[in-house]
């Protein structure tokens, strides 16, 4: 199949059998002409293809290659991979989400190792988010099985999964903000502060932590087994301790399944606890935003501040693609637990959009920031209850807000415009209240107008809050 894919930009090389690169939304794969041949027989054969009939693996197919000079189109043969709506990635996810990462992972070394292959990495990258489902991403990961019956992905599987949920369930430290500052995971030793007394002597930490220190760390256990090769095993006895090591690390994991939350938090039982709403404004808000989502000139969403999910799932049912997002890890860990079972096209996304998530890697180069990544992908943005959460929390002022959401480029806005003098508004600004005093619905409409023409206002019973459709002008 022929295809224009010159001025690719490269976002994966550290794999020495190939490297993908991105262009225009589209996902394609160099593949070495040594590997080429094991790549042929993985992605026609019969448990791959039901891999990607069941979601695990995005479809592939051969494309034809550039013909860039800076690339030796005669070494390489090149994939194009289905690119998934809006990934999400290991510093945007739940503790629950890297849960099922984990088990994903697991579950495609077991299935690989059935049919004579075994991953080679166990990185949490390689599992990428798609409308609440992990995808196993990484397709060069795949190899023969050797006679080792040593899993050459052991120590990364601890640092990328066993080890954040153990700190997950300790402190409640979030293990999204451990990929942000440790791309590659924690080292036993980073973590044997934390974990310590009795805690360190029982599984899974005794083997994730403890062991690794006795034996002077994991860094030099890899390093003695680099120096010395693994021992050639019949290939029965070497699949059989492959699967018992892949099987110890289920149970593992499992031992660490989190909670919705480790600690409570304080937006997770927004919706039974809101007592500022009267029934009548909770379905008078629920039908408006059905109604303006049922615009046929609508189909993606982003709903920020989405809590859990109450409206990212309005958006959904009436046909809707939605990512929904919040900084509340136990409101958003509560909306993926509920999709965990469904097939609603909703992604939950870890976020503070006073502080998104930054560009990642090589140069910041690897991973765009999520501002980068959302503009322009999205027909409508909700944000019901943020603005003065933004007013308050960030210092960021009317003008600032106005800019950051025109900055995404959507059509249409839908905002829930609350007053000052609103007793919500004043509790979260306490001692400053007197900062928004002089803030109006009419100089929030005033300003607006100004690149936003309003298509639908409603205010709501209990007074002080008003709901908007704003249409972008031009």
């Amino acid at each position: 199949m022929a295809t224009n894919i010159e001025n690719l930009k490269k976002i994966s090389w550290r794999d020495p059998s190939g490297f993908v690169a991105k262009k225009d939304g589209r996902i394609f794969r160099a593949v070495s002409a040594k590997k080429a041949e094991d790549v042929e027989i993985l992605i026609k054969s019969s448990w791959y293809l039901k891999g990607v009939a069941d979601g695990w693996f995005p479809a592939s197919e051969w494309v034809a290659g550039p013909s860039d000079s800076a690339i030796d189109s005669a070494e390489f043969r090149w994939l194009e991979h289905r690119a998934l709506d809006f990934p999400c990635y290991p510093h945007e996810i739940t503790a629950l989400q890297l849960y099922d990462a984990a088990k994903m992972t697991l579950q495609v070394a077991m299935s690989a190792l059935e049919n004579g292959w075994i991953i080679k990495d166990a990185s949490a990258w390689n599992i990428l988010f798609e409308h609440g489902k992990p995808r196993f991403c990484d397709l060069l990961s795949f190899e023969r099985i050797d006679d080792s019956g040593v899993w050459i992905a052991y120590a990364q599987f601890f640092r990328h999964f066993v080890i954040p949920l153990l700190l997950y369930r300790h402190t409640g430290m979030q293990t999204s903000a451990m990929f942000v500052q440790h791309r590659d995971g924690l080292q036993p030793e980073q973590v044997r502060r934390v974990i310590h007394g009795w805690r360190a002597y029982v599984q899974p930490a005794l083997e994730a932590v403890t062991l690794p220190m006795f034996f002077g760390g994991m860094r030099q256990v890899r390093a003695a087994a680099v120096r010395e090769k693994p021992k050639s095993r019949p290939a029965e006895l070497a699949k059989f301790l492959l699967q018992r090591t892949l099987k110890r690390l289920e149970r593992h994991i499992n031992a660490l399944k989190p909670a919705a939350s480790a600690i409570p938090t304080k937006w997770e039982n927004y919706e039974t606890d809101r007592d500022h709403y009267d029934t009548t404004d909770v379905v008078a808000k629920a039908d408006f935003v059905r109604t303006v989502l049922e615009r046929p000139e609508i189909s993606t969403v982003l709903d920020l501040g989405c809590n859990a999910g109450e409206f990212s799932k309005i958006a959904a049912e009436v046909g809707n693609t939605v990512v929904a997002a919040d900084y509340d890890h136990g409101a958003l860990s509560r909306l993926y637990q509920q999709l965990r079972g469904t097939v609603l096209p909703i992604s939950p996304i870890l976020l503070d959009i006073g502080r998104p998530t930054p560009p990642v890697g090589w140069m910041n180069q690897e991973v765009d920031s999520f501002l980068v990544r959302a503009a322009g992908k999205f027909d409508c943005i909700m944000a019901l209850g943020l603005v003065h959460h933004l007013l308050v929390s960030e210092r960021a002022g009317l003008p600032m807000i106005l800019d950051f959401f025109h900055s995404l480029r959507p059509r249409f806005l839908i905002l829930e415009w609350i007053e000052p003098q609103d007793l919500r508004f004043a509790e979260i600004a306490g001692i400053n209240k007197e900062l928004y005093s002089t803030m109006s619905i009419e100089s929030f409409e005033r300003l607006f107008s100004v690149k936003y023409s309003i298509e639908k206002k409603q205010s709501l019973v209990a007074g002080n809050r008003t709901l908007y459709l704003l249409e972008k002008k031009g």
